[in-house]
């Protein structure tokens, strides 16, 4: 998970700078609008992508499998560790959920807002679009198929506050803004994606402007309109409004003149880019799945073979710190000398879960060997291992070092 984190942060960093330094002076809007949905969809799914090897995978049986090793310390402790551990983990999955709760929450009272708005307004359908002019607003907006007026406003065609926001509407704004609210809550605490957001609102505007002066006049009077509406703040959640606060870079974008060859240059570089991105995954992937080498236990087939070295490792119910637990929770430590102390077991999973040809590769004496043997034994089964979808037998070795308790050794000592 925190690769996946760390993965995502760097790609979009990555997308925010080459947009910043190629993109976001240029002309080409609608180009733009697909690289920001493009790169989005883009940064969250590579990371997750696993590029299957079609070369033959081959394991090498010449070291045995060892287990993490087992520490046996004293009861008090032991416990005030795992307590910690798991009070920890525990709060930052609260926090996780509770920005998720907080984040959804929003997300629909944003929802049940334009609801209201329209049962409160008054619905009237002009050539196919339908309008709701609402009493309290100062400023129009728009929401997926839906223009929202202030009562000062009338419909009228060639009034350009409404061809912008109508804009909006034919061009599906909505559904990019839905899209990264969406991702929002999942990955609130991403900060990069509010500035995201916002980049993706601003050039909405560019778009929803683009289309609509033919000459300077009609620009200069456009830009007298941006002003009067400017300190009209009536902007709502998840809507595309034409008062977007960011004014100076629509007055800039609106006056700036098109240049081809950095529009041409601009989408070069980030097709190239990607490009590059995608095929260094692949190729990265691909090249740990390369240079075969045989093992010579794989062209055997013997049903009771034993495997060192297998595609999916056996493995406890739980997991192995569930294993860990109950192996300390079955373990009776004898008395012996000294402030740690160290056995080795060696064991076969079977393919039904069990556990066979338990051995003792280290024994120091004072019963420890033997409390380990009947600590493991009471054990529950394993999920065994399996070698390319196969089921199979497979080895271990698992180390333990038990601790002494100091208040004991205090004790005696005094």
């Amino acid at each position: 998970m925190l690769l996946y984190l760390i993965q995502t942060t760097l790609l979009l960093l990555l997308s925010i700078g080459l947009y910043k330094l190629f993109l976001e002076s240029t002309k080409i809007h609608v180009f733009k609008r697909y690289y920001l949905l493009f790169a989005l969809v883009f940064i969250f799914i590579l990371p997750l992508i696993k590029i299957p090897s079609t070369s033959i995978l081959t394991t090498t049986n010449t070291k045995l499998q060892e287990l993490n090793e087992v520490i046996i310390a004293p009861q008090i402790e032991s416990a005030s560790s795992a307590s910690s551990i798991w009070t920890l983990s525990t709060f930052l999955w609260s926090i996780y959920g509770l920005g998720v709760f907080i984040m959804f929450a929003r997300f629909l009272l944003s929802l049940r807002r334009f609801s209201r708005l329209a049962q409160q307004g008054t619905l009237i359908v002009d050539k196919g679009q339908k309008f709701v002019f609402v009493q309290h607003l100062d400023a129009a907006f728009t929401f997926r198929q839906t223009i929202y007026l202030p009562l000062h406003i009338p419909i009228d065609w060639t009034n350009k506050i409404i061809l912008h926001e109508y804009n909006h509407v034919k061009q599906q704004h909505s559904f990019d803004i839905l899209l990264i609210e969406g991702l929002k809550i999942i990955f609130w605490f991403q900060p990069l994606l509010y500035w995201y957001q916002q980049q993706m609102a601003l050039n909405h505007e560019f778009l929803a402007d683009d289309t609509l002066n033919a000459s300077k006049q009609e620009t200069q009077e456009y830009l007298q309109l941006l002003l009067t509406q400017t300190y009209l703040h009536n902007e709502q959640p998840l809507s595309s409004s034409f008062n977007f606060n960011l004014t100076k870079k629509r007055f800039t974008m609106l006056t700036k003149n098109n240049n081809p060859l950095q529009n041409t240059f601009a989408v070069f570089a980030t097709l190239t880019f990607f490009s590059f991105l995608g095929l260094t995954t692949v190729f990265a992937q691909d090249k740990t799945n390369r240079d075969p080498i045989v093992s010579k236990s794989t062209q055997k087939e013997d049903p009771n073979e034993v495997h060192i070295s297998v595609t999916e490792p056996a493995n406890y119910p739980g997991g192995m710190q569930v294993f860990n637990q109950d192996f300390i929770t079955n373990f009776n430590t004898p008395k012996f000398e000294g402030k740690s102390i160290r056995v080795i077991l060696q064991f076969i999973v079977e393919k039904d879960g069990s556990l066979n040809e338990i051995k003792l590769v280290k024994d120091p004496g004072y019963g420890v060997g033997e409390a380990a043997l009947d600590a493991l034994s009471k054990t529950k089964k394993w999920i065994p291992a399996k070698d390319h979808g196969k089921v199979v037998r497979s080895q271990f070795t698992l180390p333990i070092t038990i601790q002494t308790d100091i208040t004991d050794e205090a004790t005696t000592d005094a």
